[in-house]
C-alpha cells in the first residue's frame, strides 16, 4: 500500500467515525435517549442499582401534551427559561463528552395537568375531587400545600416513592418546555425489561 492510500484510507475512516457520532448526536437530541436511573424516588418502578431506559423525545419538541401516569425526564429547575442549547447538552451523548452529570434531570410521574386542582389528604391525593388509585406507589403522601391548581403551561410530577422523593411538592409545577422526554422502555436489567 502507497502512503498515499493510506491516508486516504485513513481520512476515509475518519469521516465515517465523525459521521457515525454526529448522527449518534442527532438523532439523540431530536428522537430517542437514554437514561440511567439511580435513585429511589421512583421505586418500586424503577430499583436504584441502575435501570436503563429509552426516553422518546420527539413529542415534546414538536408540542406534545403529557398524559396522566406518564414517566418523564424533567428539568428541575423550573425558575429558569430552557432554549433548545439545554438540549444539546443534555443529550446523553454530548453530557458523557463534555464530562457533565445532568443532576438537575429527574424521572417523575404526571400527577397534574394545566387546570387541574389536586388536594392532599390524609397522605391521598385528589385531582379534581377524585381520589387517585395508585398501585405503584410506595409510602404516604405529604405536601407542603394542601391543595392547588395546576397552572396552564405546566403540569405537576411526583415521584413513585413519595417518602424518599423531590418533585413538584418541593419545586412546583413544571412548565412543560422543561420536559426532557418520556420514559417508553426499561432495556436493563434485561430480567426487568417493560414498556410504558
Amino acid at each position: 500500500m502507497t502512503a498515499k492510500k493510506t491516508a486516504a484510507t485513513a481520512i476515509y475512516w475518519i469521516k465515517q467515525i465523525i459521521f457515525i457520532i454526529a448522527a449518534a448526536i442527532i438523532i439523540s437530541i431530536l428522537f430517542i435517549q437514554t437514561y440511567e436511573i439511580n435513585d429511589v424516588s421512583m421505586q418500586p418502578t424503577f430499583d436504584p442499582q441502575g435501570n436503563r431506559v429509552l426516553v422518546f423525545v420527539t413529542p415534546y419538541l414538536l408540542g406534545g401534551k403529557p398524559h396522566y401516569g406518564d414517566i418523564l425526564i424533567i428539568d428541575s429547575r423550573v425558575d429558569r427559561n430552557r432554549t433548545f442549547w439545554d438540549r444539546i447538552v443534555e443529550s446523553p451523548i454530548v453530557a458523557m463528552i463534555l464530562g457533565r452529570e445532568n443532576r438537575h434531570l429527574w424521572v417523575k410521574r404526571v400527577i397534574g395537568l394545566p387546570g387541574d386542582h389536586l388536594e392532599f389528604v390524609d397522605g391521598q391525593v385528589y385531582r379534581n375531587g377524585e381520589k387517585l388509585v395508585e398501585d405503584y406507589l410506595r409510602g404516604r403522601t405529604e405536601s407542603p400545600s394542601s391543595d392547588l391548581i395546576v397552572p396552564e403551561s405546566h403540569i405537576f410530577v411526583m415521584g413513585d416513592n413519595r417518602e424518599g422523593s423531590s418533585d413538584s411538592r418541593r419545586i412546583g409545577p413544571v412548565p412543560v418546555t422543561n420536559i426532557q422526554g418520556r420514559v417508553i422502555l426499561r432495556f436493563f436489567p434485561l430480567t426487568g425489561i417493560e414498556t410504558y
